[in-house]
C-alpha cells in the first residue's frame, strides 16, 4: 500500500525529470537552429565566390551587395534573437533554482511533518486510556455529544421551516395587490401615503382583508428568520464544546508526547500549505517561459523567420541559380570545388532541418505528457491526496501506470481515475476516545481543522435550509 505522500513525491519526481528533458530539447533545437543559420550564411558566401568566379566585376558587385545585404539583417535580427533567448533562459533557470529550493524546504517541512504525525499516531492508544478514565473529559464529552445533537435538530427544523414559508408564502407572493400593499408597508408605522393614494390603498386593502392576510404573512416570514438565528447560535455553542473537548486531548496528547504535537502539525501544514502557493505561482511562471523558449526553438519567433525569409530570399534569386547551372556546365576545377562546396552545404542544411523537425515533434509530445503530469500533481493536492490520511492500494500508480503516463501511453485523465478508485483514507490507531470523530486532530490526520458546520454551512437569517420534519408553530 502506497500513502499519499510517498505517490505525490514520486509523480512529482517524474514531472521533474520531464522538465529536463523539455529543456534538453529545446537546448538541442536551438543548437541546431543556430547551426542551420550559420550553415545558410556559409552558402551565400560559397554563391558569392562563385559570383565573382563567373561573373563579371560589376555584375559580381551587385549580388554581392544584395547577398551581403541579406546576410548583414539576418545576422541582425538573429544576434538580437540571440540575447532575447538568452535573457529567457536565465529566467528559467532562476526561476528552476527558486524552484528546486523550496521544493528541498518543503521535503525537509515534510518530513518533519510526518516524524510528528506517526509520533501521534503511535500515542493514540496511551492517550486514549488516560482520557477514558478522566471523570472531566467524559463530563465535557457529554456536554459536547448533547450540544452537536441539538444543533442538529435546530438546523433541520430551521430548514424545514423555512422550505415551509416557501411553500406557504406562494399564494401571498402570487397575488399582486397584498403585494404591492405589503411592499409599501401597508398597516405598519412606515406607510406615508396621503391623499387620494391612501384612501385606494384603504380601499385596495378592505377588498382583500389585507389586516389579516399581513398578521399571517409576517408570522410566516418571521418564525425562519427565528430559526435560522436559534440554529447559528446553537451552532456556535456546539463549536465552543468541540474547541474545550478537543483542547483536553490536545493538552493529554501533549502530556504524553512531551510537546504540543498538534500544534506543530498544523504549523507545520501551515507553512507547506503556503510554500505550495508559490510553488504554484512558480509552475505558472515556468509554464510559460518554457512556451516562450519552446517557441524560440521551433523557429516560430518573428525575428527567426525574419532573417530565415531574409536569407531564404536572397538565395532563390534567379541569377544565383544561373550561375550554379553555368558552373556545372564547364570544366574548371575551381567553379567545380565552390559548387561541391554548396552542395555539401545543401545535403547538411537539409539533414539538420530534418533532424529539427524530429525534435519540434518530439518537443511537442513531450510538453502535452508534461502537461498532462502537471494535471495530475494539481488534482492531487486539490483534493488533499497528500495527507497522511490518504493511502492507495494500488502499487502500480508509481510504476507501471506512472511510466505509461509519462510515455503518454494513458492520459492523466485515466491515471487520475485509477487514483481515485483506489484511494482511502486511514484512521489514526486507538479507539478514537480521545478524539472522537475527529475532533481535535490535525486536518492531516482526518480532523476538522477546530470547526463543524451544521445544515449544510452555517445559519444567516432569511438563509435557505433542507430536510426537517418540523411544521411551522412547533416549539423549540
Amino acid at each position: 500500500m502506497l500513502t499519499g505522500r510517498q505517490t505525490l513525491g514520486t509523480i512529482e519526481e517524474s514531472l521533474a525529470d520531464l522538465r529536463r528533458e523539455e529543456a534538453e530539447l529545446s537546448k538541442r533545437i536551438e543548437r541546431s537552429t543556430r547551426a542551420l543559420t550559420d550553415l545558410q550564411e556559409r552558402q551565400s558566401e560559397a554563391y558569392r565566390d562563385l559570383a565573382r568566379f563567373r561573373l563579371d566585376t560589376d555584375s559580381a558587385g551587385a549580388l554581392n551587395t544584395r547577398l551581403d545585404s541579406a546576410a548583414r539583417e539576418a545576422r541582425r535580427l538573429l544576434d538580437k534573437r540571440s540575447s532575447d533567448y538568452k535573457v529567457l533562459t536565465d529566467q528559467l533557470r532562476q526561476c528552476e533554482s527558486e524552484r528546486s529550493q523550496l521544493q528541498k524546504k518543503r521535503a525537509d517541512l515534510d518530513e518533519s511533518r510526518d516524524a510528528a504525525e506517526n509520533q501521534m499516531d503511535e500515542l493514540m492508544e496511551v492517550v486514549d486510556s488516560r482520557l477514558e478514565g478522566d471523570a472531566a473529559y467524559q463530563a465535557q464529552h457529554a456536554r459536547t455529544e448533547a450540544a452537536l445533537a441539538t444543533a442538529e435538530a435546530a438546523a433541520s427544523k430551521a430548514k424545514t421551516s423555512d422550505r415551509d414559508r416557501q411553500e406557504k408564502g406562494k399564494a401571498y407572493e402570487a397575488d399582486p395587490l397584498f403585494l404591492y400593499l405589503w411592499q409599501r408597508g401597508y398597516g405598519t408605522p412606515d406607510y406615508k401615503r396621503r391623499g387620494l393614494v391612501r384612501s385606494l390603498d384603504h380601499w385596495v386593502a378592505g377588498l382583500i382583508r389585507f389586516h389579516d392576510a399581513r398578521a399571517n404573512y409576517a408570522m410566516l416570514t418571521s418564525i425562519p428568520e427565528r430559526m435560522a438565528r436559534h440554529a447559528e447560535r446553537c451552532s456556535e455553542i456546539a463549536e465552543e464544546e468541540q474547541a474545550k473537548l478537543a483542547e483536553f486531548s490536545r493538552n493529554a496528547m501533549t502530556d504524553a508526547a512531551g510537546a504540543d504535537l498538534v500544534g506543530t502539525i498544523e504549523d507545520l501544514t501551515g507553512t507547506i500549505d503556503q510554500i505550495d502557493g508559490e510553488l504554484d505561482k512558480l509552475d505558472r511562471q515556468i509554464e510559460t517561459l518554457s512556451e516562450a523558449l519552446a517557441e524560440f526553438s521551433s523557429g516560430e519567433d518573428a525575428d527567426f523567420q525574419k532573417a530565415e525569409e531574409h536569407l531564404a530570399v536572397s538565395l532563390q534569386a534567379d541569377d544565383l541559380g544561373d550561375l550554379w547551372r553555368a558552373a556545372l556546365a564547364t570544366p574548371s576545377p575551381e567553379d567545380e570545388k565552390i559548387v561541391q562546396r554548396i552542395e555539401d552545404l545543401r545535403e547538411r542544411i537539409e539533414q539538420i532541418t530534418r533532424e529539427i523537425r524530429q525534435d519540434r515533434e518530439l518537443q511537442r509530445d513531450t510538453g502535452r505528457r508534461r502537461g498532462e503530469l502537471a494535471d495530475v500533481i494539481k488534482r492531487f493536492r486539490s483534493k488533499g491526496y497528500g495527507s497522511w490520511e490518504s493511502t492507495f492500494s494500488d502499487d502500480k500508480l508509481t510504476t507501471v501506470l506512472l511510466g505509461e503516463l509519462v510515455k503518454g501511453a494513458i492520459t492523466g485523465a485515466d491515471y487520475w481515475s485509477r487514483a481515485e478508485r483506489s484511494h482511502k483514507r486511514r484512521k489514526p490507531r486507538g479507539r478514537q476516545v480521545a478524539f472522537p470523530k475527529g475532533s481535535g486532530l490535525p486536518k492531516s490526520m482526518g480532523g476538522l481543522g477546530g470547526n463543524k458546520t451544521f445544515g449544510g454551512g452555517g445559519f444567516k437569517s432569511g438563509g435557505s435550509f433542507g430536510g426537517g420534519g418540523f411544521k411551522t408553530g412547533d416549539s423549540f
